[in-house]
């Protein structure tokens, strides 16, 4: 993370007497200008105003975290997965170093907590992706410490509860010891507040609203099979920040589930025009999805072949950090031989999607259709 020492030493030493001193009503102009950048893959940008947030007084408890975070997404493209997890690592506990210092100095200013505890709970996103659980466990629990500090103070302030909402419906579809841990904190670890307190987030919002949309057309999509949910706010996002190619692949894929075929189009054409200026390992990556988004679309008109050609590529080349869509993919092509009549390719396909055991709805559409074949509908 572009935080240098001696910017570190200048936060956590001074106390902020040496940075430039503007208003807070400054500081917040600049943070939300960041935030949008962000978001449309304005990384220079975004790093820009974050980095200027953080040289100058008064302190904004959003700088330190937006700086984590653009720099988090800018590595997306330059380096692989693995390697970007370790290095955020490191980022991250710099930037808790930061907050500390912050709570210490200013032990009423509550809302510090909360970010603390935002970024511990980026630190049990991360250790989930290397499958360390007992780090997620210990981040986890400590991210809802901190977290609860803060919540207690302002318990309708929206962005306070998009971290309790996560944990509560993370805690909902994982494994029983989780569920101990939620009653150790005191949480619920229900499903349907987890997605309420989300959803609230992602309506009423500050800091937390893009976030948080984003994120619940992913869960909407992903676990829930709610696509008309996932297309509403994956499409908001895609408005609002018309250069990410994410928002523009979530929106696609949740407007063929829904049989929005020309929105589906008009999204994919949008993806390939955006590619061109996308970092090389950006490129690749999209280029994947939208063989999977293609074939997708052809399995929807019922061109057959060209969706099977389409996915049986994707899946052959899958090489990113979930396997989500990888389950999403196998599932589709199961469809597409039940609709062939191929019926043992088909079971095997859909073998292979339970096999992921990864939670989705995706696992539950396979084991339906292992009992049944897929008939267009």
């Amino acid at each position: 993370m572009k935080l240098t020492k001696t910017l570190i030493i200048i936060l956590l030493c001074t106390g902020f007497t040496e940075l430039k001193s503007d208003t807070f009503e400054q500081q917040e102009e600049r943070v939300q200008i960041a935030l949008k950048a962000m978001y449309n893959r304005e990384y220079k940008r975004a790093a820009s105003l974050f980095h200027q947030v953080l040289n100058s007084t008064p302190f904004h408890p959003m700088g330190p975290l937006g700086a984590l975070a653009v720099e988090y997404y800018q590595n997306e493209g330059l380096i692989g997965y693995h390697q970007r997890n370790q290095q955020f690592l490191v980022d991250i506990e710099q930037a808790l170093q930061i907050y500390s210092e912050q709570i210490k100095q200013n032990p009423s200013h509550s809302e510090y907590f909360f970010f603390y505890g935002t970024v511990m709970g980026l630190r049990a996103r991360i250790q989930l992706a290397e499958k360390n659980y007992f780090g997620v466990l210990t981040s986890g629990y400590n991210a809802i410490r901190f977290i609860k500090k803060t919540e207690k103070l302002y318990p309708d302030q929206p962005d306070f509860q998009l971290p309790v909402g996560l944990f509560n419906y993370y805690v909902s579809i994982s494994a029983p010891y989780m569920k101990i841990a939620s009653r150790l904190m005191r949480e619920s670890g229900s499903r349907s507040e987890g997605l309420q307190a989300i959803k609230a987030a992602a309506d009423y919002g500050n800091y937390g609203r893009y976030e948080a949309r984003s994120l619940l057309a992913y869960l909407y999509f992903y676990f829930e099979s709610n696509y008309d949910g996932a297309y509403e706010y994956a499409r908001k996002m895609a408005e609002d920040f018309p250069k990410n190619p994410y928002y523009a692949a979530q929106t696609a894929d949740a407007a063929i589930q829904i049989g929005q075929l020309d929105q589906a189009n008009y999204y994919l054409k949008r993806i390939e025009a955006l590619l061109p200026t996308q970092p090389p390992r950006t490129q690749k990556d999209y280029q994947g999805i939208l063989r999977l988004l293609y074939g997708s679309l052809a399995l929807a008109q019922g061109r057959l072949d060209e969706a099977e050609s389409n996915l049986i590529e994707f899946i052959k080349s899958y090489d990113y950090e979930l396997d989500y869509d990888l389950g999403n993919a196998l599932v589709r092509l199961g469809n597409v031989y039940d609709l062939q009549k191929r019926r043992s390719e088909a079971i095997a396909c859909y073998r292979k999607a339970v096999q992921l055991n990864n939670r989705t709805a995706a696992v539950s559409l396979a084991e339906q259709y292992l009992k049944r074949p897929y008939i267009r509908s």
